[in-house]
């Protein structure tokens, strides 16, 4: 699922609201909810399977017989208080103790080995997104039962599965609201459906989704974004959400020269885009906005043409200079260094701070700022 931990990734820094359409993680999920949805783990995720499945679980075992009313006898007895009985019945409590340590430990187990599946699968990264409530999961009508059927019975549900999420993605595309991002074996079984006619996705729809996978595909590209960690872009698209909103923007511009396209085709335009327009920009941002073009304007200010022989400088400014990441603190060395050396230095010093923000305040009303500052601070 590691395609699928990336796109969710990519949609987190591009939209508003994230639903992944996956058999996959559809399971996955399905599983969780069911270990998550009572008190007892383990006893919890059996009592969510249907007695068709736990038949055929129990008949690998050996033993293909269980009571017909199990759950309810259960769920009965885990709700007793076993401290209650002692005074009347110290054996059923004991009894009753022994059921709640074997859910623990049943709980406990699952848990585990449901985590272990995640881990293998590349989705450990996903339970944060679903925790966080960013990320919802579509529903393909799987539950915990049909994972675990016999295979022949699990055949035919899979196809039945494989058309719900068909229709899911073709409903996703013939809504207005909705963008949908592709992987690129999904991308181009829809693109294809679309050319033979078998869906009948609207030219609104692939237009949509061709935004989506730009502005995706743009993010995926920041070097640091493989190596991002899911709540640091959780955090992230909540801080930058007004360079986001512009961000769209110029996607939206971006996508009005491509044909309505999925699959292997528009990856090919979202590389080009990105090479002839979106990869110079963020140069140009990031040479606009290194700290020593505050050392530019200082120089500019006091007409001197080579930044090394301010020969007026003390070693102290330098210093600051050389070490400063922040305008105010630059400020403030500088100040204190032209109190006792040279006060024209630190007087042009903060005009050359009040430059530099209104400067800064341009860049950031750039409508690619967002990827600029989003790799910065991945890099962190």
């Amino acid at each position: 699922m590691h395609q699928d931990v990336a796109l969710v990734k990519a949609a987190l820094l591009y939209a508003d609201e994230v639903e992944i359409v996956s058999l996959g993680v559809s399971m996955f999920d399905e599983l969780q909810q069911a270990m998550n949805s009572g008190d007892h783990g383990g006893f919890d995720l059996l009592a969510a399977m249907d007695d068709e499945t736990l038949a055929h679980i129990a008949s690998q075992g050996g033993n293909a017989e269980l009571p017909v009313n199990w759950r309810e006898m259960l769920g009965r007895a885990l709700a007793l208080d076993p401290n209650a009985l002692e005074r009347t019945d110290p054996g059923s409590a004991q009894v009753l103790r022994e059921l709640r340590e074997a859910a623990e430990e049943i709980g406990s187990s699952t848990q585990a080995d449901i985590e272990a599946l995640f881990e293998q699968f590349g989705a450990t990264e996903l339970v944060v997104a679903l925790r966080a409530k960013v990320v919802k999961v579509a529903d393909l009508g799987i539950t915990p039962s049909t994972t675990l059927r016999p295979a022949d019975v699990r055949a035919t549900e899979t196809d039945q599965q494989i058309w719900n999420w068909i229709d899911a993605l073709i409903s996703r595309l013939t809504d207005r609201r909705t963008r949908l991002l592709f992987d690129r074996d999904a991308g181009n079984l829809i693109q294809s459906m679309y050319d033979e006619g078998k869906i009948p996705a609207s030219p609104q729809g692939m237009r949509l989704a061709a935004q989506a996978a730009l502005g995706a595909g743009f993010a995926e590209r920041l070097p640091a974004f493989p190596m991002a960690k899911m709540d640091e872009l959780i955090d992230l698209r909540a801080e930058l959400a007004l360079p986001l909103a512009r961000y769209r923007g110029a996607v939206i511009r971006f996508s009005k020269n491509i044909e309505p396209m999925v699959g292997e085709g528009l990856a090919f335009e979202v590389q080009q885009r990105w090479d002839e327009s979106v990869k110079p920009m963020l140069m140009d941002l990031k040479d606009e906005m290194a700290d020593h073009g505050l050392v530019r304007e200082l120089a500019r200010s006091l007409n001197v043409k080579d930044v090394r022989n301010f020969g007026f400088w003390t070693s102290g400014t330098y210093f600051a200079f050389a070490n400063s990441t922040s305008l105010d603190a630059l400020a403030t060395g500088l100040v204190a260094t032209g109190a006792s050396a040279v006060p024209q230095a630190a007087s042009v010093a903060l005009s050359a701070v009040r430059t530099r923000r209104a400067a800064t305040g341009d860049v950031e009303s750039n409508e690619l700022f967002y990827l600029y500052e989003t790799n910065r601070r991945l890099e962190r």
